[in-house]
């Protein structure tokens, strides 16, 4: 077996230690398609979704009262098992909103490990400098309701501008241009009536997406992840079991 790789505590970025992550999955069978893969949820996020399943990650009094993850002792944990792993997934809350991502993501890169981002597509440009440097192995972007600035409000709040939603329609467009693996996901909103929303996409999300594309694979999420994320950080804090992947390196 090849020597781990271990990331000494000096040449660990100050700004990577900086980023709030308010839950860890050491492992998970279900977030990265094909990929067994660790989990980091970082803190904070822009969206007020009305079936948010995380909200300790989203509403700063929450996020105040959760305890926050030692960034140096879980880039231990995934230096020491990075064999056992493919890949590392970085959902949220909204990841994008911290101008460190792209660091900590090159922290992961150095372990081998390939990243999966989920994100909400607001910030297109930080999207694009991760999709430009190849910091990002595949994206899932989550588009809450028909890209109309009234539907998205229905799921989002009414905090939620149109200059907001201009900035997710072109992170739609930027997946749309590259080559990067992606895929876009939904949840089906009881308000917003979306029927053919399993056989026809564009009677639900207009003309920004392609109608016919390897792109296109569109999910109706549970509302479960949030009892999965409290049970499977409860384990990872308090038992290091972990999967034994078979491995040839």
């Amino acid at each position: 077996m090849n020597s781990l790789h271990l990331i000494p505590e000096k040449n660990l970025c100050k700004h990577t230690t900086s980023l709030p992550v308010g839950g860890f999955i050491k492992q998970s069978l279900i977030d990265y398609p094909g990929h067994l893969s660790a989990v980091v949820f970082t803190s904070g996020c822009n969206m007020r979704c009305s079936y948010c399943h995380n909200p300790d990650l989203v509403y700063p009094e929450l996020i105040r009262q959760q305890p926050r993850i030692d960034l140096l002792e879980m880039m231990d944990w995934l230096s020491r098992n990075r064999q056992l792993l493919d890949a590392v997934v970085i959902t949220g809350g909204e990841p994008t909103l911290h101008a460190h991502l792209p660091e900590f993501i090159r922290q992961i890169h150095q372990l081998g490990l390939k990243v999966k981002l989920d994100t909400n597509g607001t910030h297109p440009d930080l999207l694009a400098q991760l999709i430009g440097q190849k910091l990002v192995d595949y994206v899932a972007m989550d588009i809450k309701a028909p890209l109309f600035l009234e539907s998205y409000r229905q799921v989002v709040g009414s905090g939620f501008t149109a200059s907001a939603l201009y900035q997710v329609i072109q992170s739609v467009l930027l997946l749309n241009r590259h080559d990067v693996p992606c895929e876009y996901r939904t949840t089906a909103h009881p308000g917003l009536k979306p029927d053919g929303l399993s056989t026809d996409c564009q009677n639900y999300y207009g003309d920004v997406l392609p109608s016919t594309s390897k792109k296109l694979r569109l999910h109706l999420l549970g509302t479960g992840s949030q009892q999965r994320r409290a049970a499977a950080t409860e384990r990872s804090e308090g038992d290091d079991t972990i999967i034994r992947k078979k491995t040839n390196r």
